[in-house]
């Protein structure tokens, strides 16, 4: 019962090994599968776009990701090395920089809103965690580690731009906004005393 426990809880301590594509590809397949609700029609919708900034996936370039849900793919938006900028947009935390991978999901509240009103607010949160949760889910099934952290909105969908929040008529408009972030990782083993 303790290793399900502890196999199951966040984590916070982890190696800086790289995860594998095949890992990556099956985590972000499974945590987008789409999930029952009323406020997806038709079934399959999501409310959500998965940005990814990759630091060590083997055979993938570190860079900044969008996900492409309908063809399973990942397109570059930014190559480079962003580990500095992703413990930033993590609230200045150490976790997102030290992790292989970060995931985030972020929602066009403007057309959301206009969609369903207050209630699309909720709807696209209640996705955001259902996601990130089945990405928690797949994590420990390719028994690697998964934390969920917080964040700077505005930040995050900055750094993600012009994709996030493209120009409309040379002026930024407001863009997506963050409803979950994951980071997937290799726990480091934990002592036993």
């Amino acid at each position: 019962m303790t290793e399900v426990i502890l196999r199951r809880g966040s984590s916070r301590r982890f190696t800086r090994k790289p995860l594998t594509f095949p890992q990556l590809s099956t985590m972000l397949d499974r945590a987008t599968r789409g999930i029952p609700a009323d406020f997806l029609d038709p079934p399959g919708a999501t409310l959500l776009t998965l940005y990814v900034i990759v630091h060590a996936v083997e055979g993938l370039a570190p860079g900044a990701y969008v996900y492409h849900r309908r063809d399973r793919s990942l397109e570059l938006l930014r190559e480079g090395n962003f580990r500095n900028q992703a413990g930033y947009l993590g609230l200045e935390q150490e976790l997102p920089a030290e992790a292989s991978v970060n995931v985030y999901c972020l929602a066009d509240l403007r057309s959301i809103l206009t969609r369903f009103g207050n209630r699309g607010y909720r709807a696209a949160q209640l996705e955001g965690g259902i996601t990130g949760g089945k990405l928690y889910l797949a994590a420990y099934a390719e028994r690697l580690g998964a934390t969920g952290l917080t964040f700077y909105d505005d930040a995050v969908t900055e750094f993600f731009s012009p994709h996030a929040a493209p120009k409309e008529s040379g002026v930024l408009r407001t863009g997506k906004s963050v409803m979950f972030l994951t980071a997937l990782v290799h726990p480091a083993r934990r002592r036993r005393s």
